[in-house]
């Protein structure tokens, strides 16, 4: 629906066009009164708005106090010396350099935990899968423990000394595709009674209560073991990879390759591995999980510009009414809350089966109780908890295409990240830097055994967007809390007895947001040229062809030799792999215009000089991505202006 203030501003343009249209010929002078009128009558419509705005706010409050928690602020114009009113409702609640209240910030640190702690929860049950460790619930504990420890530990130090934007590092979807691909091999696959998670929707069977006898200890040494040593060596290897683009400048480089065509389909193609979890989850209980969906959409969007009446006391005024979108900052929130609810009452009325063999069973809020009892209360994971280090050619190419297909995803969600945040384009040495944090931790996360890397995770990005708080502050917090949830077990296993149509139904959203953003990507490339959609185009059907092929002809890939055949199993089976490849060398080789290929305005090489056209409005300046005291510090010393992930990279020598 067109909104009133829609209208007027389309009319006021018309005219404002209209009249300039007009004007030529006209004396400067003229001119001038033309524009002042057209000036004069936006000011007078939203001044008429803001009145309206007075009207409805508490008799007893102050006009300024009203404007404040309205959409609506007052602002000096430098150039006519007058005051003008602006709608906030587009603006963030915090900037990246803002510092929010305490209250405020344990708050929106409390909601990104709940957020981050469901997907953990969902690769530490693949990672058990492909180790047959599915039964093993105190080696499950024990690696979700350290999952969140190494997410928390790396979020602090890319929002720290990374990249410095709020992004949150988890077990991310690029590293989903490789374990899938892993489960599939034959020398790889558990002998076991259960089905996989992945192919199954009955979960209980993924955390069946398990007593450490004699002969589990026997499998771990023998079996479950030896398989984390493999992944834990070949995570390492892609790790420093990883670590040696961004310290090297290579990203840099990359980034001249590397546009939204390329981007755009690789990403889409990776929803179609994380859509089929998301289903088992949601397919457990489709009533709880769409309730979750509703809520989540009601609070987020639909109420987004309402402002909730809350008590609040101060000093000066005592018990007195605010105005605040609490709906939307805390939307996820109150959809876990609210479907953790509905299923607890399901549960207790005897709605939902209880019957462990029913799926139905997995909706229930006593399913994983037992997870609390089996948790110790501390945990402080350490290296080399799951057996040494060992190698393996066909695991390690299987993590080298999540490296490079993570860098890829990587990027995109910095300039993302950018956007939403309202903030300028990253620099060439904070995506270096990023990229080199990623890198590290993920080599860290090979050393303390976690089975998967550990990067950017887009979906707290399109989170930003429905709560409008991007503080850089309250991403520190929740990478405190993580680290906090990580050491206390019982805390974090309260978490997890989270029912499973809950979590499918919240990231629906937050996931959908996420896609959203990537295909915002559009706007950069011609989206008229030909060439543009056919490239996008093939590589999507690529990417979805060859991996259709290589799962239904498996018998095909037979080289005679086995590591060879897991090799091209698992790159075939990639379709982000495909895909990307296909829409990267298209986009390099096709000839088309840097404008055209959208690389103006969105990467542009990683060269800030050559950026033309603005990613929006900002709120932040590019400083947010300086590091105070260590750039003062560097800027003394002349040859840190060539190392590329420094502060300094490329900045003239100062005078």
């Amino acid at each position: 629906m067109t909104s009133e203030n829609d209208l007027f501003n389309d009319d006021v343009h018309k005219i404002d066009n209209r009249m300039i249209k007009n004007s030529e010929g006209i004396a400067p002078i003229y001119k001038t009164q033309i524009k002042d009128m057209t000036e004069g009558l936006k000011n007078e419509h939203l001044q008429m708005t803001k009145e309206r705005s007075i009207e409805n706010c508490d008799s007893e409050n102050q006009e300024e106090y009203c404007l404040i928690h309205s959409n609506l602020k007052e602002k000096k114009d430098p150039e006519s010396d007058s005051v003008v009113i602006e709608d906030q409702s587009a603006k963030l609640l915090y900037k990246v350099s803002d510092r929010p209240a305490l209250q405020s910030t344990l708050f929106f640190a409390f909601q990104n935990t709940l957020l981050a702690l469901p997907w953990n929860l969902t690769l530490v049950i693949l990672v058990a899968e492909v180790t047959c460790a599915r039964d093993d619930d105190e080696l499950k504990a024990r690696l979700l423990s350290t999952t969140i420890l190494l997410s928390g530990l790396t979020t602090f130090v890319q929002v720290t000394f990374g990249v410095r934007m709020p992004v949150y590092q988890g077990p991310t979807t690029s590293y989903i595709i490789p374990l899938l691909a892993i489960t599939n091999l034959e020398e790889w696959k558990c002998n076991s009674d259960h089905n996989s998670f992945l192919n199954n929707t009955g979960v209980n069977q993924s955390f069946a209560y398990f007593n450490n006898t004699k002969e589990h200890t026997s499998i771990r040494e023998t079996i479950i073991y030896p398989r984390f040593t493999i992944l834990s060596g070949s995570l390492i290897a892609a790790g420093c990879i990883h670590a040696f683009l961004g310290l090297t400048g290579m990203v840099g480089f990359l980034m001249r390759f590397i546009g939204p065509i390329t981007v755009i389909p690789t990403i889409l193609l990776i929803a179609l591995a994380v859509f089929k979890i998301m289903a088992n989850f949601c397919a457990i209980h489709w009533g709880i999980s769409s309730m979750s969906v509703i809520i989540s959409l009601i609070t987020s969007l639909y109420l987004a510009g309402w402002r909730m009446p809350l008590p609040f006391w101060t000093s000066d005024r005592g018990f007195h009414i605010v105005r605040y979108p609490l709906q939307q900052v805390l939307s996820m929130l109150i959809a876990i809350l609210v479907g953790w609810s509905i299923a607890a009452i399901f549960t207790s009325a005897g709605v939902l089966s209880n019957d462990k063999t029913q799926k139905e069973y997995e909706a229930r809020t006593d399913a994983r109780s037992h997870v609390i009892e089996t948790t110790p209360w501390f945990y402080l994971p350490y290296p080399g908890q799951f057996g040494g280090i060992g190698f393996n050619s066909g695991i390690f190419v299987a993590y080298l295409t999540a490296t490079f297909t993570s860098v890829v995803d990587s990027i995109a969600d910095y300039y993302a990240c950018a956007k939403m945040s309202h903030i300028p384009p990253p620099p060439v040495h904070a995506v270096n830097r990023g990229i080199s944090v990623e890198g590290i931790m993920c080599a860290v996360s090979g050393i303390f055994g976690t089975g998967h890397g550990t990067t950017t995770f887009g979906s707290h990005i399109g989170c930003i967007g429905i709560t409008r708080v991007a503080s850089r502050f309250v991403y520190q917090v929740f990478a405190l809390m993580l680290i906090v949830c990580a050491i206390v077990g019982k805390f974090a296993a309260v978490f997890i007895t989270i029912p499973y149509p809950v979590l499918g139904g919240v990231q629906v959203l937050g996931f959908g947001m996420f896609i959203g953003l990537i295909m915002s990507n559009v706007q950069y490339i011609d989206i008229n040229s030909s060439r543009n959609l056919s490239i996008i185009g093939i590589a999507i059907m690529i990417g979805l062809m060859i991996p259709f092929w290589a799962s239904n002809n498996v018998a095909s890939i037979k080289t005679g030799i086995q590591e060879l055949d897991g090799f091209l199993e698992m790159v075939l089976s990639n379709p982000n792999l495909s895909g990307g490849f296909t829409a990267c060398f298209l986009d390099n080789t096709v000839p088309g215009t840097l404008k055209e290929r959208g690389l103006v305005g969105w990467a542009t090489g990683g060269i800030e000089e050559e950026c033309e056209e603005p990613m929006g409005e900002t709120e932040d300046s590019a400083e947010v991505y300086e590091i105070p005291a260590i750039t003062r510090l560097l800027e003394r010393i002349s040859f840190t202006r060539f190392i590329p992930f420094s502060p300094t990279f490329r900045r003239q020598k100062q005078q």
